[in-house]
């Protein structure tokens, strides 16, 4: 048994809403109006829920759907202001009122002949199923990687304004006059426009597609699983998800945190293998981006940082810890050592690290949060009052020293820490068919207004004094 993932419903959704904007027919039984409702109903509740989940706010507004804050937005600052105004435009939809409302088995189960109704129950089914990968989903990294949060809003902002044309062709016959409906200061256009340009601005910022593998859970098909704590790798497909699970056990914890008992970041020890493996594994990393060229931009970020680490490694050499206690996060030493042994494993039996380019993107930003945590809780332990590493060269006369701002060692950290992350927009290698059809559709269909706009500029009166045409 296998589990669809996040980018199979989307893709599926698209496909059903580029036929409804695509065939401007609405049916006459009136049966078949009201699973039409119904289903339009699901989609709407979809889209509001996978904007809950991408955003930072700890409640869900209530079934009977409060009027939502009505912006006045201004061309000015707009693209800070996108992602609050599709949130609002989302939940300023016109909804049925609570006493009509029917559970979702009533209306998606039975199939339909007529084929807009079928298409707008297909489009709910997969946009439920696809919030619900993203709700349901182990790992989320799009709620705080603002680069797969963005991935996700050009979704929201291409299915929303999908809706929008429907709606209006709805509201055309009269079928959404008994609906709830807020007050809302923009129109159809202006909210079109804030919709189009959230998903081009999303298309700019989207540096990660790992919101396309979701599913609501594990697949069972897949060979590698996770033993907690250490994420196993058996397959190159698996080393990404392994250096993120590296890269969170390499987080610092900080000294208002409930859990931090002022143990060290990090011992020398495992300053010291994590360096080398990471060394290791971003030359291994550039050689295999160097194989293809879709991939070979990658060959340089990986170069850079193993220029960084084969720096650092030579000053980390002498480090010794005050108090030779364990090392206080031992998952550290599995998932690096799991990591090595696996890539070492790999190129003894020649099996060759080919990766496409969007599984390459998140390897890239995967090695990035490993290596920026490990310089940041390595300089951070060296920096703090009391330290518990110290530097024990021969070289120093008068025995081991503290490592102090502005050393060599501390500005190789700082180096590494301030490297940047991958910052190449995913669509350039991942850009999904049905979903780039129906923004396509959503390009060439026009708003039904009473007048067309004129391309000519309004003319500009001459002021005194000033040069004549």
């Amino acid at each position: 048994m296998t589990v669809s993932t996040y980018a199979e419903h989307a893709e599926h959704a698209a496909q059903a809403l580029n036929a409804l904007i695509r065939n401007d027919v609405i049916p006459a039984d009136e049966h078949a109006v009201d699973q039409l409702l119904h289903c339009r109903e699901a989609v709407v509740d979809a889209l509001r829920q996978r904007l809950y989940d991408v955003g930072q706010d700890s409640w869900y507004p209530p079934p009977d759907h409060l009027p939502a804050r009505t912006p006045k937005p201004m061309l000015a600052g707009l693209d800070e202001k996108l992602a609050s105004l599709v949130d609002n435009i989302a939940f300023a939809l016109p909804t049925l009122m609570l006493d009509e409302r029917r559970p979702h088995a009533d209306y998606l189960t039975p199939a339909s002949e007529d084929p807009t109704v079928e298409s707008w129950r297909t489009a709910a089914i997969e946009l439920l199923s696809a919030s619900h990968a993203l709700s349901a989903a182990e790992e989320q990294p799009w709620r705080t990687d603002p680069g797969a949060g963005w991935w996700v809003m050009r979704d929201v902002a291409v299915a929303l304004e999908a809706v929008l044309v429907l709606d209006s062709r709805l509201d055309e016959v009269g079928l959404l006059a008994e609906h709830q409906r807020p007050e809302f200061a923009m129109g159809l256009d202006e909210k079109r426009m804030v919709l189009s340009q959230t998903a081009r601005v999303a298309t700019w910022h989207a540096t990660s597609a790992s919101p396309e593998e979701a599913t609501p859970r594990l697949r069972q098909a897949v060979p590698s699983t996770v033993v907690e704590p250490v994420s196993l790798v058996s397959t190159p497909d698996d080393l990404a998800a392994a250096q993120r699970r590296l890269a969170r056990f390499l987080r610092p914890m900080h000294a208002s945190d409930a859990f931090y008992a002022d143990e060290p970041e990090i011992t020398a020890d495992s300053a010291r293998q994590v360096t080398a493996s990471q060394l290791h594994l971003c030359r291994v990393f550039a050689e295999a981006a160097g194989q293809s060229a879709k991939t070979r931009m990658f060959a340089a970020f990986f170069t850079e940082r193993a220029e960084v680490l084969e720096s650092l490694q030579p000053q980390i050499s002498h480090l010794s810890d005050v108090k030779a206690d364990q090392e206080p996060n031992m998952r550290r030493f599995w998932q690096q050592s799991e990591l090595t042994t696996a890539v070492a494993r790999m190129e003894d039996h020649g099996v060759p690290i080919r990766l496409q380019p969007t599984q390459m993107v998140e390897l890239a930003k995967a090695t990035h949060e490993a290596t920026h945590n490990l310089g940041k809780a390595l300089r951070r332990e060296l920096l703090r009052g009391n330290s518990n590493l110290i530097d024990a060269n021969p070289r120093h006369r008068e025995g081991p020293v503290r490592v102090g701002r502005r050393s060599r060692l501390e500005t190789t950290l700082t180096d590494l820490v301030s490297m940047p992350a991958p910052s190449e927009p995913v669509a350039r290698f991942s850009n999904p068919l049905q979903r780039a059809a129906l923004q396509q559709t959503l390009n060439l269909t026009p708003t039904s207004s009473p007048g067309t706009p004129t391309p000519f500029p309004a003319a500009r009166s001459a002021t005194y004094g000033g040069p004549a045409f």
